[in-house]
């Protein structure tokens, strides 16, 4: 599974900013007509004084404009929490979460030098990344509003939140399925999950991580966060199963004998203790058909259509 998702949303490539803005623009008016319940005693207000082109992002917009419009929204929004309803901070976090992803793309091509650059500021002789003085300035500036520097291998570095951006701001305050949703990515992205084609975390967490969203979905089939939960369930279940280019299940795949033992030991024992789940049914599915499938593309197949039925 790709680099999809950033902090839960459908990353986008740079080229796509202009779309991203205009979504922005749009989306504001949106929210204003949604149907959610709202508590009528307190004024929601998702918006902070800051300069208009924030507002309207223009490429133009500094890093140092995005940074301080990002502090003052989580500023104005931890005001309001207290005495709102958990419907209400809902709507304060897809604002946030809008502007936010908005603000990463665009601080992400304002901060594009550095970025390229930054694998290169590796110490061998210390084992840890040393930024020239002007890029730690840089560093410390995003910092402050809860952005980092994340390798994302293949010699790339992406710009995102930290794990804990929105748990950590929004804490108790949200509807059980944002706070379930916000909490499983927070705890994913403490850690890379895949680089340089292939799975840095072992097989046996990517198979936890699948029994996660099994039960999120299975507990909250009405989340707004839905289509997000399934693609990463269904990743996660083909990365388990499959592995990644570089990270195979199998020593060839034109042998599907070629099952790697120790793998195909996670699996056993994953039937063993989860057999009772719909992620368990799906492993045991992947032993029986391994057996008979006469392909690679047809045992794959066969396993995505037991996956999308969850």
């Amino acid at each position: 599974m790709k680099h999809k998702f950033r902090n839960g949303r459908i990353w986008m490539p740079v080229f796509c900013i202009p779309l991203i803005m205009l979504a922005a623009c749009n989306g504001d008016g949106k929210k204003s007509q949604s149907k959610q319940p709202v508590d009528s005693a307190v004024s929601i207000d998702t918006t902070t004084p800051a300069p208009r082109q924030v507002d309207t992002p223009t490429l133009s917009t500094s890093t140092e404009t995005y940074i301080s419009a990002i502090i003052s929204r989580k500023e104005a929004i931890k005001k309001q929490l207290p005495a709102i309803k958990a419907e209400a901070a809902a709507l304060l976090y897809d604002s946030l979460a809008l502007y936010v992803d908005t603000a990463l793309v665009a601080i992400t091509a304002n901060e594009q030098a550095w970025l390229n650059e930054y694998v290169n500021y590796y110490s061998e002789a210390k084992g840890i990344i040393i930024p020239p003085a002007h890029v730690q300035q840089r560093i410390n500036l995003l910092a402050t509003a809860g952005i980092e520097p994340w390798e994302i291998g293949e010699g790339y570095t992406d710009l995102r939140t930290v794990p804990t951006f929105y748990t950590n701001l929004f804490k108790a305050s949200l509807p059980a399925d944002y706070r379930a949703y916000l909490q499983l990515r927070a705890d994913e992205d403490t850690v890379l999950y895949s680089a340089d084609a292939g799975l840095v975390i072992p097989f046996s967490l990517v198979g936890k991580r699948a029994l996660n969203w099994e039960k999120f979905l299975e507990t909250y089939p009405d989340s707004r966060f839905l289509e997000a939960a399934r693609d990463l369930y269904n990743g996660y279940c083909e990365d388990y199963l499959f592995g990644e280019d570089n990270t195979p299940s199998f020593e060839n795949n034109q042998n599907l004998r070629s099952l790697i033992p120790e793998n195909e030991a996670e699996y056993l024992s994953f039937v063993e203790q989860h057999g009772h789940t719909r992620t368990g049914g799906i492993v045991q599915k992947f032993l029986d058909k391994v057996n008979t499938a006469k392909t690679y593309d047809e045992l794959r197949q066969y396993i995505q259509s037991a996956i999308a039925q969850l």
